[in-house]
């Protein structure tokens, strides 16, 4: 099992023995998903590693928007 700390932004640091079995590389995407159990990452396909333009617009808007709703529920 791995410690990982929740930086600023929400952001997290995989470990590199889990970056490296799961065969994650810069660029890829993780699906996050609240479980009973906790947390679960999980590597999904967009077609490749670089997305398309239009692609990269949808993604960084709902991650704003996930961040922007995280910040409202944190920093009241």
């Amino acid at each position: 099992m791995a410690l990982v700390k929740v930086q600023r932004a929400a952001q997290i640091t995989l470990p590199r023995q889990i970056k490296d079995a799961a065969h994650l590389a810069e660029g890829d995407y993780l699906e996050a998903e609240l479980t009973s159990e906790g947390i679960l990452l999980r590597p999904v396909s967009i077609g490749s590693r670089e997305p398309s333009p239009e692609q990269e617009t949808e993604i960084l808007a709902v991650v704003d928007q996930e961040r922007k709703a995280y910040a409202a529920e944190h920093h009241r």
